[in-house]
């Protein structure tokens, strides 16, 4: 994360599939809209909820907007509809490529990405897993050890100020 000789596109690929179990072909495919950077703590909309990136991901993310380009040298990708843009103009980068990328880092996504839902699931609820981060409650309710019940997560729902549950 805080290593400044891997280009920016990389660390913040590998720390959604390292930290928050997205798939590569999922984050090659993350339009420019899912990164919001407006307010005081960026966000990203994995699922149908905004996710808070902590600090220093926060950081990474909003460096990552700040230098934004697609993978070749010839075209500067500020236009691109893509997080990460690819060497086609109007195309996002291949998810093929980004894994490559990763892997040379030593990232894997499957192993990552089993990782890192082994120890979200053991924090939040199945539910609460499939509205930030955007898996499906199969997925996330397919883990032995789930932090917390659907019935917790919609009692909390409940009580929530201006919830529509009330």
């Amino acid at each position: 994360m805080h290593d400044e000789d891997i280009a920016i596109e990389d660390q913040f690929a590998g720390l959604l599939v390292l930290l928050y179990a997205q798939r590569i072909t999922a984050v090659s495919q993350l339009p420019i809209t899912a990164l919001i950077s407006e307010g005081p703590q960026a966000s990203l909309l994995l699922g149908t909820t905004p996710l808070l990136l902590p600090d220093p991901l926060d950081k990474v993310a909003r460096k990552l907007l700040a230098r934004r380009r697609g993978h070749t040298t010839i075209d500067a990708s500020s236009d691109s509809p893509w997080l990460f843009p690819g060497a086609f103009t109007g195309q996002p980068l291949s998810s093929y490529h980004l894994g490559t990328r990763l892997k040379r880092l030593g990232i894997y996504s499957r192993p990552g990405r089993t990782s890192a839902l082994m120890g979200l699931s053991t924090q939040l609820p199945a539910a609460v897993l499939t509205e930030l981060l955007g898996i499906s409650p199969d997925s996330a309710t397919a883990w032995p050890q789930t932090g917390g019940s659907w019935a917790r997560y919609a009692a909390e729902l409940r009580d929530r100020p201006n919830s529509r549950l009330q």
